[in-house]
């Protein structure tokens, strides 16, 4: 064995079972040591251990751990050591022996990152087409009492070829480690590993894959090996490989995410057998779909809260990614699923702030853009125009009064007159528009809907007569409605329909949801109408609660509609079933 060998040992028992041949298709943090470059596409945190029992009492051991980052690509961390025990000395011929041992050992350090290329497409979330990968080595090696260290430095790349074709690269000891001991240094030698592979799918559960290795080592000339795996799900894999005349064999076990490999590894000095346990962490969102598929076939109030952690996982990576109205609607079927969660609630408000501000900010930066455009072009007034719009949205920004000043300035007395019938005709278009939206909420029976977009139009307009008349109008409206209520609840209650009394109450509350004498008269009627159900009905209630969430989540809005309604004809105090309700209409009205 040559300086340094210890390092080309095979890193993991699927390495091992595949001959060596594992270049393009390593998927752990033995990457590290296999190829940098694979670090890239790890999606998951994780950690591998592998033991190695060679031959005469050797041993090999490995520890790597990874952390993949959303900005910084992948971090890679590692310990490996080989030992030998029970060689004898001397000092001089006339000495008795000594026993000794030789120690090799090196901490590993490893960065992996998968830049995106322009042939990648923007929208591309799958695995990228290049990754590229480091590895440094401080290395030490001990024989007796003698030791000596240096370090060194190997690089990665992998390439995606084509559908399941992989090409992957490794560079060793393109820095050279050389320790020494006494007088100079031995350096380590560098290879250079070639490495194809191809996955192919073979049915819905099957899948194989095959790769072939070409190993260069300096002064040594260049060694073929290459192997095979067979793989069922995620559950088991089947491996067989051979370097020259020397076969390998292997197979693996996955478990949620914990992984056990063996593999043997046959040689002229004998048998090596290799145990690699991976550990990873967390989910990915294909596995947290798969979850969610599997979850709402049959749902209850434990499975309801099981799925609604998948939800919120699902919506956690979509926040990160910034797609902020995927997280809504997955933070809104975990409402569902779990309704008495109080932490959901909070997400919501924060996915909504962040969406909100973010359509803020390219709103602001879009005004900014078309004004300063429309002033290269030679268009004053609808450059201040855009300022304008932006000083509305955002009233403290300097640089939109100071551009809206110097505008005014250079204007001449019919540039203003022209500016302030613009100006004129955009609120005109702008209170037309909420007024229109205004009526159409009216229409459909929402008067709270409808007084919202008045109110955020007078923000901007606030001497605007036709949004003030609108909204003394809606208020009336409002008013009216809500003693109308009241009187039906007074009527109900006046029959002992408390079910009634309770359901005018809450139409109330739904227009005018600020009053408090609404929300304590609504509460008591609840407290009222919750003490004479039966322990029977809340369990009914509650069954066909979940079958009316399964049914929205696939889609199926008909049969979420009328299951909702019978569960608040159990249970009118049911305020889950109510807002799916409303979700459920909320879908039928814009749904093609």
């Amino acid at each position: 064995m040559g300086a340094g060998d210890f390092l080309r040992q095979d890193a993991d028992a699927r390495t091992a079972a595949l001959s060596g041949a594992d270049t393009a298709l390593v998927d752990d943090s033995s990457a590290l040591l296999v190829n940098p470059a694979a670090l890239a596409r790890l999606v998951k945190p994780g950690v591998a251990a592998t033991h190695v029992a060679l031959f005469e009492g050797t041993a090999f051991d490995a520890v790597t751990a990874a952390a993949p980052t959303r900005r910084w690509g992948t971090l890679a961390a590692g310990y490996v050591s080989q030992g030998t025990g029970g060689f004898e000395g001397r000092a001089g011929p006339n000495d008795a022996p000594s026993p000794f041992s030789v120690s090799q050992s090196a901490v590993l350090a490893g960065w992996g990152v998968s830049p995106r290329l322009p042939w990648d497409g923007a929208a591309d979330r799958g695995p990228r087409r290049l990754a590229l990968g480091l590895t440094y080595k401080a290395v030490k090696e001990k024989i007796a009492s003698s030791a000596g260290s240096g370090a060194g430095l190997d690089a990665g790349l992998l390439a995606r070829l084509g559908p399941g074709l992989d090409l992957g690269v490794k560079a060793e000891n393109l820095v050279a480690p050389s320790p020494a001991f006494v007088g100079a240094g031995v350096r380590y030698a560098r290879s250079l590993d070639l490495s194809p592979a191809y996955s192919l799918p073979l049915g819905p559960d099957w899948s194989a894959s095959a790769a072939l290795r070409l190993r260069r080592v300096e002064l040594e000339g260049t060694q073929v090996s290459g192997g095979a795996e067979l793989r069922y799900g995620r559950l088991l894999a089947l491996r067989v490989g051979a370097e020259g005349t020397s076969p390998s064999a292997g197979v693996g076990l996955t478990v949620g995410n914990t992984t056990l490999d063996y593999a043997v590894r046959f040689n002229d000095l004998g048998l090596a057998h290799t145990v690699t346990l991976v550990q990873r962490f967390g989910q990915t969102e294909a596995e947290v779909e798969e979850t969610i598929r599997r979850g709402i076939r049959r749902l209850s109030r434990g499975d309801g809260a099981r799925l609604a952690r998948a939800y919120l996982s699902k919506a956690d990576d979509e926040m990160q990614d910034g797609r902020y109205p995927d997280a809504r609607r997955d933070l809104d079927a975990a409402a569902l699923l779990d309704p008495g969660n109080e932490d959901i609630a909070g997400r919501v408000r924060a996915a909504d702030a962040r969406w909100q501000e973010k359509v803020r900010r390219q709103s602001l930066e879009r005004m900014r853009s078309e004004a300063r455009q429309e002033e290269d072009e030679g268009n004053p007034l609808a450059a201040r125009q855009y300022w304008q719009s932006l000083l509305e949205m955002q009233p403290g920004d300097l640089q939109a009064r100071e551009e809206i000043a110097r505008i005014d300035g250079a204007l001449t007395s019919a540039d203003r007159e022209r500016a302030e019938g613009l100006r004129r005709a955009r609120e005109a278009n702008d209170v037309a528009l909420a007024l229109a939206g205004a009526a159409t909420q009216l229409s459909r029976g929402d008067l709270r809907a409808a007084r919202e977009l008045a109110r955020k139009a007078r923000e901007r307009y606030p001497r605007n007569p036709q949004l003030r008349d609108f909204l003394a109008r809606t208020d009336d409206q409002v008013k009216a409605f809500v003693a109308a209520r009241l009187a039906e609840a007074a009527s109900a209650r006046a029959r002992g329909d408390a079910a009634g009394a309770l359901a005018a109450l809450e139409a109330a509350l739904r227009q005018s949801p600020d009053d408090p004498d609404l929300a304590r008269r609504a509460a008591a009627a609840q407290a009222e109408l919750r003490r004479t159900l039966t322990p029977q009905s809340r369990r009914q209630a509650e069954q066909v609660y979940y079958k009316a969430v399964e049914a929205y989540l696939k889609g199926d809005y008909d049969e979420a509609g009328r299951l909702a309604d019978r569960v608040l004809a159990l249970d009118p105090t049911y305020e889950a079933a109510r807002t799916l309700k409303a979700k459920v209409e909320a879908a039928r009205r814009y749904a093609p």
